[in-house]
C-alpha cells in the first residue's frame, strides 16, 4: 500500500505561499499610500513622501530602478507632482503593481524549477539522498547555475539600456551627435550596483557550493566583476 504520493508539481509550499502573499500585501500596501502621498496635498514633507517612493521602488527591484529611472529621463518633470491625483500619477504607480506581480510570478517559477517531488515510500527512489557534495564541496544544485544566472543577465538588461544613456547622454561617451551629456552619472553607477547585487544574488542563492561563506565570497566576486563589465560596456 502506498503511504506517500508525488506533490502536485504546480503548487507552492506553504512557506512559499504566505511569503508570496505577504510580499503582494505590502507592496500593494506601499503603492497606494504612495500614490495617496504623492499625488494629494495631504500636509506630509517631501522627506516622507520621497521614502515611500523609494521604499516601493525597492519593494519592486530590480527592474523598478529602470522603470523609475526611464520615467525621470523622458519627462524633465520627474515623477508625478503632489497636489493632484491625475491619471499619469495612477498609471505610474500601477506600472510599480505591475513589476510586483512580475517578480511573484518569477518567484513562484524558480521554487517549483528547485523544488522536487517526494517519491511514494517503497517505490524505486524513495530512500533520502544528501546532497550530492563532491569535490571540494560542490553539491548536485551546481546545475542550477545554468539558469539562474542567465535569469540574473536578462533581469539586468534594463538596468544597462538606463545606464548606456546616463553616463553621456543619447550620443554616448565621444562626443558625436548632440555632443556629451553629464550630471546623470551617479543614476549609472546605481544601475551598475544594483546589476551586480542582482547576480550576486543569483549566485548565491542556490545552494550549489559548502561552506556557505566561500559561495558568498564566490557570489560577491561575481557580482562585483558583472557590474563592472556592465559599467564598462556601457560606457563606451
Amino acid at each position: 500500500m502506498r503511504t506517500g504520493s508525488r506533490p502536485e508539481k504546480r503548487t507552492l509550499p506553504r512557506w512559499a505561499r504566505i511569503a508570496v502573499a505577504v510580499y503582494l500585501s505590502v507592496t500593494v500596501a506601499a503603492v497606494g499610500a504612495s500614490l495617496l502621498t504623492n499625488s494629494l496635498d495631504m500636509g506630509l514633507n517631501a522627506a516622507f513622501r520621497d521614502g515611500l517612493r523609494l521604499a516601493v521602488i525597492v519593494l519592486t527591484l530590480p527592474v523598478s530602478a529602470a522603470y523609475f529611472a526611464v520615467v525621470v529621463l523622458l519627462d524633465s518633470s520627474g515623477p508625478p507632482s503632489p497636489g493632484v491625483l491625475s491619471p499619469t500619477a495612477v498609471l505610474f504607480y500601477l506600472g510599480f503593481l505591475a513589476l510586483a506581480v512580475v517578480n511573484a510570478a518569477l518567484f513562484r517559477w524558480t521554487i517549483l524549477r528547485i523544488r522536487k517531488p517526494v517519491p511514494a515510500v517503497g517505490t524505486p527512489g524513495a530512500l533520502p539522498q544528501d546532497l550530492g557534495v563532491s569535490i571540494h564541496g560542490v553539491t548536485r544544485y551546481v546545475r542550477h547555475l545554468r539558469w539562474t544566472v542567465p535569469l540574473a543577465v536578462l533581469l539586468s538588461l534594463p538596468q544597462w539600456f538606463v545606464a548606456g544613456f546616463a553616463w553621456c547622454g543619447i550620443s554616448g561617451c565621444s562626443g558625436g551627435g548632440f555632443g556629451v551629456s553629464t550630471g546623470t552619472e551617479w543614476l549609472a553607477v546605481t544601475m551598475t550596483v544594483v546589476n551586480g547585487f542582482i547576480l550576486a544574488v543569483a549566485v548565491f542563492a542556490v545552494p550549489w557550493l559548502y561552506p556557505t561563506g566561500r559561495r558568498a565570497l564566490i557570489a560577491l566576486a561575481a557580482g562585483t566583476l558583472f557590474g563592472l563589465l556592465g559599467a564598462a560596456v556601457t560606457h563606451g
